[in-house]
């Protein structure tokens, strides 16, 4: 029935128009997602490989059959791009040995879970599963990323929601909890990040961060 609805051409730019998520309340475009359900590993990874590994888009999340597809905005790329640059100020700036790992595919057959992460970073030495995962979230809704890290033992996921920065770590008891400070980084300062992510010059949001780092040093 979807896959009708999506190939019938003479009717797929309306439907696409109606399914457009509406602007938010700055007038940026969100992203959009579409979660298709029953979908087994099987078909996960053969719709994967027929899209293409290497492709910018769209993007996928699985979880226990769930699975989740979602293209991304202009305003959900720059964030992702200015999160990303300001971090490796900071790890440069403190002298932390990372290893990025970018939107590299995480996901394994007996965890039943996969994702396609906006940015990702091992810290100190590379490793199976990165260390820190930062989630660009525009919109609500979708798969639960958080379930979906956890089962790949992720220390810490970062969102950002409504303008600012959500950190959530991994407890001893192997759940996420919010934290006000990022365990892994104790001494960024968040708000500072989550500032300067908001400012829309390029320039502009790495001189301000450059110079709070100055200051908190």
């Amino acid at each position: 029935m979807v896959a009708s609805l999506l190939t019938n051409q003479s009717e797929t730019r309306a439907l696409a128009e109606l399914l457009r998520p509406d602007p938010l309340d700055d007038g940026t475009e969100p992203e959009e997602r579409v979660i298709i359900c029953g979908i087994s590993w099987e078909r996960y990874l053969a719709l994967d490989k027929a899209v293409g590994d290497d492709r910018s888009a769209p993007r996928f999340y699985y979880l226990d059959g769930d699975l989740e597809i979602m293209t991304t905005s202009n305003e959900h790329e720059r964030i992702k791009k200015w999160l990303g640059g300001l971090l490796e100020i900071y790890f440069d700036s403190i002298g932390i040995e990372i290893m990025p790992r970018g939107q590299a595919t995480i996901r394994q057959a007996l965890k039943a879970a996969g994702a396609e992460p906006d940015e990702s970073w091992c810290i100190g030495v590379e490793k199976e599963f990165p260390d820190l995962v930062p989630e660009i979230a525009l919109t609500s809704g979708g798969v639960n990323k958080l379930e979906i890290y956890r089962r790949f033992n992720v220390p810490e996921v970062w969102f950002w929601r409504q303008n600012r920065l959500e950190i959530f770590a991994l407890a001893p008891d192997g759940n996420y909890r919010p934290a006000e400070r990022s365990p892994l980084l104790q001494d960024l300062d968040v708000s500072l990040i989550a500032r300067c992510a908001a400012i829309r010059s390029w320039r502009q949001a790495r001189e301000v961060f450059r110079a709070g780092l100055v200051k908190s040093q």
